[in-house]
């Protein structure tokens, strides 16, 4: 059904245009018709003009939508205001110079097309800064999700085991560093320091090696009787890992600031 309605009102855009463009041209034709007898050239170029004129509007009138997918709004508003206002400062430029000299009609014609040329060019610019922000932005929103989730995950499994005073250790330990990576730069923003970039993957790595840790001990507890000699070394092998991590979280803060 959504597909019909697009389909249908593309089809009147177009239909629109080409009135529009039959319209323009037979009327060029009636002002311009004795000048292609007079001055072949200078008449022919005005046609080109026109043309192109045509084309930008039909462009900029018929597929507004792909370069608001594409560009964004904002770019696509200022790129079709640009473009228009080419095609209307082109044609004003014909009907002055109808019966002036050639050459000059020639060069303010060519000026008018090379400052479009640099005002798109600018908006290009601009545009690949701003896609350029965006892609930071959603690298950071991934990578600082990602953190987060893990964060949430071990302190899911951590809850579980709050009641077995051994352990205390380790919840203590862990809210400790989960405040030091709250507090500190989001994941994902540090951009262009391969050693930040490192630091950060092997942090998440050590966030998941704790939660799989942790899994496979809470699993292990229940299904198996552990020796304590065994719970005692996977105690103190996950309390370095979660200080390890820590020390990682603050190397990292340390290089982003240098």
């Amino acid at each position: 059904m959504n597909n019909s309605k697009i389909s249908s009102t593309v089809l009147l855009r177009i239909s629109g245009c080409f009135i529009f463009d039959v319209a323009v041209i037979l009327a060029f034709f009636k002002v311009v018709g004795l000048f292609f007898i007079i001055a072949p050239g200078k008449s022919s170029f005005m046609l080109l003009v026109l043309l192109i004129g045509l084309l930008i509007f039909n462009a900029s009138i018929i597929l507004p939508s792909m370069l608001f997918k594409s560009i964004g709004i904002p770019y696509s508003a200022s790129t079709v205001t640009v473009m228009l206002l080419y095609v209307i400062v082109a044609n004003i430029i014909s009907i002055f110079f109808i019966t002036g000299s050639t050459a000059m009609y020639i060069v303010w014609e060519l000026i008018i097309f090379a400052g479009l040329l640099v005002v798109l060019s600018i908006i290009c610019t601009f545009l690949k800064g701003a896609e350029e922000n965006i892609f930071k932005i959603e690298i950071e929103r991934e990578d600082k999700t990602s953190v987060m989730l893990q964060l949430l995950q071990i302190e899911d499994t951590l809850n579980k085991k709050e009641n077995e005073e051994y352990f205390l250790s380790i919840i203590n330990l862990f809210k400790t560093l989960k405040e030091r990576i709250k507090a500190s730069t989001p994941f994902g923003r540090i951009i262009g320091n391969s050693s930040v970039f490192e630091l950060e993957n092997q942090i998440k790595n050590n966030l998941v090696s704790l939660q799989e840790g942790l899994e496979t001990w809470l699993t292990d507890k229940k299904s198996i009787k552990l020796e304590k000699s065994f719970e005692l070394n996977e105690l103190i092998r996950l309390e370095k890992l979660i200080k390890d991590t820590r020390t990682l979280v603050i190397n990292r803060e340390t290089l982003n600031i240098k």
